[in-house]
C-alpha cells in the first residue's frame, strides 16, 4: 500500500484536513528536506487527478516537488491559507466551493483574476500569497478546438468561481458572441450577466433552472457549459433535462468524475458533441504548472499521467 507524504500527519492534526490516499508515490526520488509542496484543496478535494499530472510534470522535468489533495470544507479555508504560509507551501489550486472566498485571505490577487472575480490558483513568494485564474485560459483552450465560435450563442450553467470564468473567456476570446447565464438562484446569475457586461458590449441575458429559463436560454444556443457540482461524483441529476438538447450543439461539463455523468450521455444520444472536464483539468493545470515552477509544462507526459489516472480511478469504481 502506498505511503502518504510525511506532510500528511502535520496537516491533518493542525487542519483537520483529509489527504487523497497514495500521492505520496510519485515514482521518483524526492529529498524531503527540500522538496516543494504544492497542494488541491476544495470540499471534495481528494477525488482530484491534479497530484497525477503535476507530478508526472515534476518527475520529467527534475524537479524535487511532490503535489498533493486535500478535502477542506469551507470553514477551515483560512486555516488552509495560513497552513500554506507557515509550511511554506509553494503553491496550491483550489476546487469549488473555495474559488471566491479565498480572495479574503491572500495578500496580492493578479488583474485577470480580479476582473473576474475568483482565484483557482495560489503562489506563495517568500511568505506573500498571490491569487490567479487559469481556469478561463483552460476554458477556452478546450472550447477553440470545437468549431468556429465567432457570433454563437454560449450557454453557461452556474455563477461560482468556473462560471465567472467561462463567462470572462467567452466575452474576452470570441468574437461578437451572446452568453446566457442560468442557475438555481437566477439573481446570482443576474449579479454575474452585470459584472460581464460591465466590461464587454456583448448580448448577455440571465435566468434560472426552471422551464422557463431554460427555454429561452436554450434558443439557438450552441454551446453549453455546466459549471456547477450538480454532475459530480455519484450524481444521477443533470442541470438540462435531455429535451432542450440538440443535434449539432456542443455540450461541455466541468467535472470528470464520473466522465460519463448523466449530462454527457444524454448530450451524445442525440448527437452533441461533448467535452469532459478532463480538458479543462490539463488545460488549467499546465497554466497553473507554470506559475508554480517558471517553467513550460511537459504536456504530453501530463496528459498521460491525466488520462493513466483517469483509467485506474474507473477500473477501482468499476
Amino acid at each position: 500500500m502506498a505511503k502518504d507524504s510525511i506532510y500528511t500527519p502535520l496537516l491533518v492534526n493542525l487542519f483537520g484536513w483529509k489527504v487523497q490516499p497514495g500521492v505520496w508515490m510519485a515514482g521518483y526520488e524526492i529529498s524531503g528536506n527540500k522538496t516543494g509542496l504544492f497542494c488541491i484543496i476544495g470540499m471534495p478535494g481528494r477525488h482530484s487527478l491534479s497530484p497525477a499530472m503535476h507530478n508526472a510534470g515534476f518527475k520529467k522535468l527534475g524537479i524535487d516537488a511532490v503535489f498533493l489533495a486535500f478535502d477542506v470544507p469551507k470553514e477551515k479555508l483560512k486555516s488552509a491559507v495560513e497552513g500554506m504560509r507557515a509550511y511554506g507551501m509553494k503553491g496550491m489550486t483550489l476546487t469549488s466551493p473555495h474559488k471566491l472566498e479565498v480572495m479574503k485571505y491572500i495578500d496580492g490577487i493578479d488583474p485577470t483574476a480580479k476582473r473576474i472575480g475568483a482565484v483557482n490558483t495560489l503562489v506563495n513568494t517568500d511568505g506573500s500569497i498571490k491569487g490567479y485564474n487559469t481556469d478561463a485560459a483552460g476554458f477556452y483552450e478546450s472550447i477553440r478546438a470545437t468549431a468556429r465560435l465567432e457570433g454563437r450563442k454560449f450557454v453557461i450553467i452556474g455563477a461560482g468561481g468556473a462560471a465567472r470564468a467561462f463567462s470572462f473567456a467567452i466575452a474576452e476570446k470570441v468574437r461578437n458572441p451572446s452568453i446566457a447565464i442560468l442557475n438555481r438562484h437566477p439573481e446570482k446569475a443576474k449579479r454575474l450577466a452585470a459584472e460581464i457586461r460591465g466590461f464587454a458590449d456583448l448580448d448577455i441575458t440571465s435566468g434560472g433552472l426552471d422551464a422557463k429559463g431554460m427555454e429561452k436560454a436554450m434558443d439557438n444556443a450552441y454551446l453549453i457549459a455546466n459549471a456547477t457540482n450538480i454532475t459530480l461524483e455519484n450524481s444521477k441529476e443533470t442541470p438540462v433535462p435531455k429535451r432542450f438538447l440538440k443535434r449539432g450543439m456542443v455540450v461541455f461539463d466541468a467535472n470528470y468524475v464520473p466522465l460519463e455523468n448523466r449530462l454527457l450521455v444524454d448530450a451524445k444520444s442525440v448527437g452533441c458533441r461533448t467535452i469532459s472536464g478532463l480538458d479543462l483539468l490539463l488545460y488549467q493545470g499546465l497554466a497553473a504548472f507554470r506559475l508554480f515552477t517558471g517553467k513550460t509544462a511537459p504536456v504530453e507526459e501530463m496528459r498521460k499521467a491525466l488520462l493513466a489516472a483517469n483509467s485506474r480511478k474507473d477500473k477501482d469504481s468499476g
